[in-house]
């Protein structure tokens, strides 16, 4: 009844053209986002996706990504090529005053089957976690938002304060490749060991760049004990 009167009241809307839509997109601009979706995974262990028969997914070699590069996660899975439409959307979800975006890029994610029985393979989600100032600036993290709504429709144990910042960095997007390792060295901490130690984790983040932030975070949950780190974002550039 609650939810009927709140459907009334606040009737859902393409988040694109404003059309009403129980979905938050309506077909027409369903088709212009469908041009930009690339379902990826990077992944070291092919094993996951020849068990789930995946083929609708693109699939990378792990080394090949890696390039000489230290990478701590397993598997980096995305949803679109950040570009064009998807660019300019998630820059306004995190900039422009619009949280209730959250629920349509949550959706976007989970609406390949294969991926939602990936994610439901995790024991808990964290989000990239932004410092206190910023936060109360925006009004809200947007990697936060997404990741909860994920972890409720996946049914996996989200854990809001596992990963603290503890260190003022500079804004990544100003930064080179190599100044944005040293910037976010050591920026993060575990708060509680013991919520990782053996644990799938699912790490998700908005936007994969450089992958700068994202694989030192992953680098202190191994070294916390992680099992294995799953890296998912929206959009990889």
């Amino acid at each position: 009844m609650l939810e009927f009167v709140l459907n009334f009241l606040f009737p859902k809307t393409c988040v694109i053209c404003g059309k009403l839509d129980k979905n938050y997109i309506c077909e027409k601009c369903e088709e212009r986002f469908n041009k930009y979706k690339r379902y990826g995974i990077i992944d070291n262990k092919k094993t996951l996706m020849d068990k789930l028969n995946i083929h609708n997914i693109t699939y990378s070699p792990y080394y090949s990504f890696a390039q000489g590069q230290k990478l701590y996660w397993e598997k980096l899975l995305y949803c679109f090529e950040y570009k064009s439409i998807i660019r300019k959307y998630i820059l306004k979800y995190k900039f422009g005053n619009k949280p209730y975006l959250s629920e349509f890029f949550a959706n976007q994610i989970l609406n390949n089957k294969k991926v939602y029985e990936i994610l439901k393979l995790y024991d808990i989600m964290i989000s990239v976690p932004m410092e206190k100032i910023k936060k109360q600036k925006r009004g809200y993290n947007q990697t936060e938002l997404i990741a909860k709504i994920i972890a409720k429709k996946c049914a996996i144990l989200y854990e809001e304060d596992l990963i603290k910042k503890v260190k003022d960095t500079k804004t990544q997007s100003t930064l080179n490749k190599k100044e944005r390792v040293n910037n976010i060295k050591d920026a993060y901490q575990i708060a509680d060991k013991s919520k990782v130690y053996r644990k799938k984790i699912i790490l998700f983040d908005d936007i994969y760049t450089s992958g700068a932030t994202v694989n030192e975070i992953s680098k202190k949950l191994k070294q916390a004990g992680a099992r294995e780190v799953l890296v998912l974002v929206i959009a990889k550039d």
